[in-house]
């Protein structure tokens, strides 16, 4: 009997993923007052918790909440001069030597500027080349003027960075926002994932901010109409909002 030889079909190879040694995650929102600072102090509360290496970074020079609550963050600085833009550099420096996650909180009106040091120093692949990934935590109210910045945002990164749209449940009117045909598309679109933001009472969030109370902090706080509850409410607000969070894949495992 002769063996017949069956030949084996040449197999395409399926493309490999870029090896990711680190992701520089940045707190977004464009607009003030949406509540980008808070989801960048919950995002780097979770590897605080988790014990995770991780280096905050402050670009928010005009209202420094970050630093502010989390003093040993660095900070930074983003302009469209290109001789203060060139500050900016520090975030992916620091993630390439440090090889570790970077949560940075970036200033209200950033558009412009995170758009000229991108492109003025081909962030992205030079990002890329380094093993490191950049991905926007854009925060969004449902308000028209913020889903704009989110779509401006979409539009002029959604291809090159990725997009987690982050609803910020202290605000209660989504209809817009579900209803937004063109920018329910673009998210589709770009792949960007839509998670929310817990609400934590308002009484209790402003009395982390006002007394400069991290978190972690918060939890054990005991003060003029802040107790059991209140530490119980903080608590039950980040076991939320990490869940959202681990559910992106954009966390370290």
């Amino acid at each position: 009997m002769t063996a017949t030889t069956v030949k084996k079909r040449d197999r395409k190879e399926e493309p490999t993923a870029p090896v990711i040694t680190s992701r520089i995650h940045l707190a977004d929102g464009n607009k003030g007052g949406v509540g980008k600072s808070f989801l960048c102090r919950t995002l780097y509360q979770w590897f605080v918790d988790h014990q995770v290496p991780v280096v905050g970074i402050e670009a928010d020079v005009n209202s420094p909440d970050f630093k502010g609550i989390y003093p040993e963050v660095a900070v930074s600085q983003f302009s469209e001069d290109e001789t203060l833009g060139a500050r900016a550099n520090s975030i992916l420096n620091t993630a390439v030597e440090a090889q570790q996650a970077v949560v940075v909180n970036l200033p209200a009106t950033v558009h412009g500027a995170f758009q000229s040091w991108v492109n003025n120093y081909g962030i992205v692949t030079l990002a890329a080349e380094h093993q490191v990934e950049l991905v926007k935590w854009f925060v969004v109210t449902g308000e028209f003027d913020s889903l704009k910045s989110l779509e401006i945002s979409l539009n002029a990164f959604g291809q090159q960075i990725p997009h987690v749209v982050v609803r910020n449940l202290k605000y209660a009117e989504w209809d817009f926002f579900d209803g937004a045909e063109d920018l329910q598309a673009l998210i589709q679109e770009t792949g960007s994932q839509v998670i929310d933001l817990p609400k934590l009472p308002l009484r209790v969030a402003s009395t982390l901010l006002q007394q400069r109370l991290s978190f972690a902090a918060g939890q054990s706080h005991q003060g003029k109409g802040f107790g059991i509850v209140e530490q119980a409410a903080v608590k039950t607000y980040l076991r939320a909002a990490y869940a959202h969070f681990e559910k992106t894949g954009y966390l370290p495992r």
